[in-house]
């Protein structure tokens, strides 16, 4: 046993007592297995039960905030994550949930390494030199770095049995989630998320006191001003055309934003007034009578003026068709019938050359206040529809040589579809379709939204090959085959709509203008022609700025419904008409506008999956070494200082003491007794005393 002599200040060793004569218990091992209070202490139950609890529970928080969004942009996600985003609490939160991660793992790691070394010093034991700074670090240490150390230098054996390996987890651990944060922002970025409700008041409706412009004689001429976004309520009939030849594309509703480019583009949700259009237009193969004429084009270069001019038996076409006849005026006199087109030859061999021929009024009732007001919400024909004649041909001017002044349109044609083929001459193939468009403006009270950002499209030139890309506007518009869902589309979803009218001064107007714009002409009595093809050669009645022709063509190319291509140009026209009409309007109306904001959000899981997973490992690790500690260890106690000092004191360590009080370590520790050997803390048998212990001795 060792004393220490307080007149000499040094140790000294005594002789050993006698068990029986000592004050130890006669059970010595009795009120040794100490409570887990008593061993880890309150501290360290604290520390590693609450760590272990609150790091998951941070988590699950920002696992909640990583989910929360749901699908779309947010607009169905809860209210506080609504909160925390838009106002720009993501990367706080973040930081602040790290920061609990980072504070309960290091502090479980002090307390953890405290643990590990009196299990190490209590089992496997430790070298002499060593053991004072084991010991110590039962009550005080800087983290498993330096237990890992020790264990690194001592033995490459010892380090790779359990107790190390669990502290070299440990601090792998404990070092990564001081990158916690880090980690958690490489899954962060910036999106759109659907703002909060702002309601605000628009210009909606047109006073008496404001004149109205006057209606271009010529839509077709000028570039359209918008491809926007629509709400649209679909007809629910198919295109393709009946067994009898008739092609309806039926009622389609169409219903536009009353906002600029970039609101648009950003709307997630629009509760307010809204103008709409409705169009249908049903084709179906036409009875002509007629012939082609070839005439001096006079200045202009070509060799000759191709014309087809003739009538159109309604009544023939309309009973092929399998329609009954509308109630027409007086001697049928209410639609056009008499039609006097040029006709464009194709500049590029097996090309179609397209064009729509409107047919002259000449012969209709009252033709000077004649209107294409018409409203085909009921029926696909009506007697103020606006009538085209669509025709293709093959025909190149040589092909076209026999017509020779004049020559008659065959009376034997092929009806296929909504189409009547001719065969012309020797080379030439004819295709025309008879077709009758309705279209009526509306104004109602509606409720669309979006569940993500629009892009508006565009029809981009390549002035290199002279040519543009109609697709975009066409997937838009829904005529093209490849891309029909609403999704790809971008339209507008239409929640409701409620109190539609027909009628005000701006409506009227409107239904107006699109007939003004597209029959092109300010004297309606001759015929126009419009050429939807610019690799062709011929004179058009009006030269369609070429997003139109280009559009127009493409859709029948990829549709072959002439339906849908008319269709589509209405629509182009109406929303250039609506968009140019707004700055007019001067009456305000409140409105509900909710648009998309920019915000920081988890937009994937991988940081946060790190993250989970080297918290996981942490814990695991923690509840390893506790229960390691819990069920191997008798004589320490966690946090505690003068037990450990005690314990130090034995025969074996009196001559490293005694050179101790004023050396550094590496000067006390060539006391050390050869090849440094392995000590652990244990009772003593002779004295009963903890101490430490040769390990052979236990």
């Amino acid at each position: 046993m060792v004393s220490f002599d307080i007149r000499k200040g040094t140790f000294r060793s005594l002789k050993p007592v006698s068990t029986s004569a000592s004050t130890i218990k006669n059970d010595p091992r009795e009120g040794e297995k100490w409570r887990l209070r008593e061993s880890i202490g309150k501290y360290g139950t604290l520390v590693i039960a609450g760590g272990s609890i609150m790091s998951p529970l941070m988590l699950g928080l920002l696992a909640i905030l990583w989910a929360g969004q749901g699908p779309g942009s947010g607009d169905h996600a809860s209210a506080s994550w609504r909160s925390v985003v838009l106002k720009g609490w993501v990367t706080e939160a973040v930081t602040l949930g790290s920061l609990v991660i980072q504070v309960c793992t290091s502090a479980q790691a002090l307390v953890c390494t405290s643990l590990a070394a009196a299990t190490m010093l209590e089992t496997s034991g430790v070298p002499l030199s060593q053991v004072a700074e084991f010991s110590t670090m039962r009550g005080a240490n800087d983290g498993p770095w330096r237990f890992v150390y020790l264990i690194f230098r001592s033995s490459i054996r010892k380090f790779l049995t359990v107790q190390p390996l669990m502290m070299v987890i440990l601090l792998i651990g404990t070092m990564a989630t001081q990158f916690a944060s880090t980690i958690l922002v490489t899954d962060l970025d910036v999106r759109q998320i659907t703002g909060n409700p702002n309601r605000t008041q628009l210009n909606l409706s047109l006073s008496d006191q404001i004149p109205m412009a006057q209606a271009s004689s010529s839509q077709w001429i000028l570039k359209p001003t918008d491809y926007a976004i629509f709400g649209e309520i679909p007809s629910g009939i198919s295109v393709q055309p009946t067994a009898r030849g008739f092609s309806d594309t039926g009622n389609i509703r169409r219903l536009f934003l009353p906002l600029e480019h970039e609101n648009r583009t950003k709307l997630h949700h629009y509760s307010g007034s809204a103008y709409g259009i409705n169009t249908r237009v049903a084709c179906m193969a036409p009875v002509l009578s007629g012939e082609f004429r070839s005439t001096d084009p006079g200045s202009m270069p070509l060799p000759f003026l191709l014309t087809m001019m003739g009538n159109i038996s309604y009544e023939a076409t309309l009973r092929n068709a399998g329609l009954d006849i509308p109630p027409l005026c007086a001697d049928g006199k209410c639609l056009p019938s008499q039609f006097n087109c040029t006709m464009p030859t194709a500049g590029i061999p097996g090309r179609f050359p397209t064009y729509s021929c409107i047919p002259n009024l000449s012969n209709v009732i009252d033709g000077e206040n004649f209107t294409f007001f018409s409203d085909g919400r009921d029926s696909p024909v009506t007697p103020h529809s606006m009538v085209f004649l669509v025709a293709r041909n093959n025909g190149s001017f040589d092909d076209w040589s026999f017509v020779n002044n004049v020559s008659a349109i065959p009376d034997n044609p092929i009806r296929d579809g909504e189409w009547v083929r001719y065969k012309v001459g020797s080379n030439v193939k004819l295709e025309a379709s008879l077709c009758f468009s309705e279209t009526l403006w509306d104004l109602s009270q509606v409720e669309m939204s979006a569940s993500h950002d629009s892009v508006e499209p565009i029809i981009p030139y390549e002035p290199k090959t002279s040519t543009v890309d109609t697709s975009a506007v066409r997937t838009l518009l829904g005529v093209n085959p490849k891309s029909q869902s609403p999704s790809v589309r971008s339209l507008l979803t239409i929640d409701s709509i409620s109190n539609t009218t027909t009628h005000s001064r701006l409506l009227h107007y409107l239904d107006a203008a699109i007939g003004s714009g597209v029959f092109g002409l300010q004297d309606p009595s001759s015929g126009t022609t419009i050429n939807g093809d610019g690799a062709s050669y011929g004179l058009s009645s009006i030269n369609a700025f070429l997003d139109y022709g280009s559009t127009f063509q493409h859709t029948l190319e990829g549709t072959n419904r002439p339906a849908l291509a008319i269709q589509t140009i209405l629509t182009m026209m109406a929303m250039s008409l609506h968009y140019a009409n707004l700055v007019t309007l001067d009456i305000p109306e409140e409105v509900s506008i909710t648009t998309s904001v920019s915000a920081t959000v988890p937009v994937r899981w991988t940081g946060l999956a790190i993250v989970v997973g080297i918290v996981a490992a942490n814990i695991l690790c923690i509840i390893a070494i506790t229960v390691s500690f819990l069920l191997r260890t008798r004589f320490s106690k966690q946090g505690h200082f003068w037990h450990t000092v005690s314990q130090l004191i034995s025969e074996r360590t009196v001559d490293i003491l005694q050179a101790s009080p004023e050396s550094r370590d590496e000067h006390a520790v060539k006391q050390v007794p050869p090849g440094d050997p392995i000590v652990v803390i244990g009772r003593c048998k002779r004295s009963g005393r903890v101490q430490v212990l040769w390990k052979e001795d236990v």
